[in-house]
């Protein structure tokens, strides 16, 4: 009875009763029934309140003062210790609780705790002074213990830890209900402090890859600062383009200092030098990075298109016109507009052009009403426009609206440096799996003119990615590459006739290659369409029917 008022009263009067000198006489004598079955029901409520606690608590410290409380709590013990054994074998104190008070200074029965851990077993005691298992233990008598209750901990699967609970009064404080209960607890304390120990392990290996990052990163940017100090370059926007060689280095430190301001640019260089991904890299660079980039090939539209497709229309302005469109002034707004093979503009659209550069304005297609654009135009050609501008093919003023900047870029036969790593660059972009070139075929590569300029580069190599395995070898390159044919057609001198075979021989490579498309065909050779078409007349080619 007694015991079951004591267990219905708080920690505080829980304290004051234990005073009461009666209450002590009481406790000498033990009980002598079990208690019932539904007298520990609260308590295993209270066991899994404590253990969805236990879970929780991530922190060691604050999760070895939740374990003893819980202990105290369901067994209704005087005091409760979580106890390690120390590198050195000493026992050192965790946590330490009475009724939900710290225990400063307080220790338990040391004797019997290097038994429990020793063991990896219970102990539990009726009474500890009269107890014959504990008669040489002096730290029993010296605290006058009469209830025991040692329960091991096991982590990682040993008894490394020890939960102790003991009362100075009640004799048989633990039944063996209490002593399983503790024992499941035990259980509980053991996952929570695994859990805690690898949640801790995972923070300093996070903590030491942090560190390990930033020692990393440090080293790799000072690698950076010192390649770009050997390569006498910068960090640059323009990273992407392969630029091993002087004029190429030349030409792109104008890129990137002309990237920098709004200024019209103009870029010059023959079919295939890369303009358009120089263009690309120029609003990369600027300040418009965030706006739209939009590009279109003159040369590509026909001349009753391109003005729709420069500045739009409304619905109904011409046959076909089902819907209004935007033009690629107004989709560019804010950002840049690339137009690629400007001088293959009639003078018509020369003058129209010049109109919106001049204006900021622009009106589509049966509109009435103009509409304001804020548009960086670069532009690009591997025709020479001041020669056309002499002979009036090209209008003077929008030649001076539009070349503000020139950017000339070198020929791939002007820049042989870059040749390796170009093919390096292509190879990895195009190769299904790792593919080496040997150096008969590099250097055959290295030796050939390039008419074509990278973009023939990069046909030739895709060529042989499907001829060769692992290794492209010289037999793997086209015959021109390997100069055979021009060792066979050298034995004729006549300049003329070696010019007209070689465009032959290009014409019908693109034909082949577009199925006869010829405005895809004179693209890929940087021409008009009607140029392709003379030059398919002059020549002789034959085209396939029906194409």
């Amino acid at each position: 009875l007694l015991d079951a008022a004591g267990a219905s009263l708080g920690p505080d009067a829980r304290l004051r009763l234990r005073a009461v000198s009666a209450y002590q006489r009481a406790l000498t004598v033990a009980p002598v029934e079990a208690p019932r079955t539904g007298a520990l029901a609260p308590r295993y409520r209270a066991l899994a309140r404590h253990a969805k606690a236990l879970v929780r608590e991530p922190r060691r410290s604050r999760l070895h003062e939740a374990i003893v409380d819980a202990a105290v709590e369901l067994a209704d013990a005087e005091r409760g210790f979580l106890v390690r054994r120390g590198a050195e074998g000493t026992l050192e104190v965790l946590a330490a609780r009475a009724f939900g008070a710290d225990l400063d200074g307080e220790r338990p029965s040391r004797s019997i705790t290097a038994r429990v851990l020793d063991s990896g077993k219970s102990l539990v005691t009726v009474d500890a002074l009269e107890d014959e298992r504990l008669d040489a233990a002096a730290s029993v008598h010296a605290m006058a213990l009469r209830s025991v209750l040692a329960v091991p901990v096991a982590v990682r699967g040993e008894a490394a830890v020890a939960l102790v609970l003991d009362d100075r009064l009640r004799p048989a404080a633990f039944d063996p209900a209490i002593v399983e209960l503790v024992g499941d607890l035990a259980d509980l304390a053991a996952g929570a402090l695994e859990r805690a120990r690898a949640l801790t392990d995972q923070r300093r290996e996070a903590r030491r890859l942090a560190r390990e990052k930033r020692r990393l990163s440090a080293r790799v940017e000072s690698a950076e600062q010192e390649l770009s100090a050997l390569r006498g370059q910068g960090p640059s926007p323009l990273g992407g383009i392969v630029a091993h060689s002087a004029p190429m280095r030349a030409a792109l430190h104008l890129v990137e200092r002309v990237a920098a301001s709004d200024a019209p640019v103009l870029v010059l260089g023959e079919s295939g030098t890369g303009k358009e991904l120089v263009a690309r890299a120029i609003h990369d660079a600027s300040t418009r990075s965030d706006g739209p980039y939009v590009s279109e090939n003159c040369s590509a539209i026909p001349e009753s298109l391109l003005e729709s497709t420069l500045f739009g229309h409304v619905r109904g302005a011409f046959t076909g016109a089902e819907r209004a469109r935007r033009g690629l002034f107004e989709v560019a707004d804010g950002g840049t507009l690339f137009l690629d093979e400007i001088g293959e503009m009639s003078p018509a659209m020369q003058a129209k052009l010049l109109r919106v550069l001049q204006d900021g304005e622009l009106r589509p297609i049966g509109s009435e009403r103009t509409r304001r654009v804020d548009v960086r135009l670069v532009s690009a050609t591997h025709r020479d426009l001041p020669a056309m501008v002499d002979s009036g093919a090209f209008r003077g003023d929008l030649f001076y609206r539009i070349a503000v900047v020139q950017v000339p870029l070198p020929p791939l036969r002007e820049r042989a440096g870059d040749v390796a790593p170009l093919v390096a660059a292509l190879l990895e972009r195009h190769a299904p799996r790792p593919v080496k070139v040997s150096a008969a075929a590099l250097a055959a590569l290295r030796a050939h003119a390039w008419p074509g300029n990278v973009r023939e580069l990069e046909n030739e190599l895709r060529r042989a990615l499907v001829l060769c395995d692992d290794v492209i070898e010289r037999e793997h390159l086209s015959p021109v590459i390997r100069g055979d044919e021009a060792a066979e057609d050298l034995a004729e001198l006549d300049l003329k006739g070696q010019v007209d075979a070689l465009e032959r021989r290009l014409i019908r490579a693109a034909l082949d290659r577009h199925h006869g498309n010829q405005t895809r065909a004179a693209k890929a050779l940087g021409v008009s369409r009607y140029g392709l078409q003379k030059m398919i007349k002059r020549l002789g080619v034959q085209v396939r029917a029906g194409r």
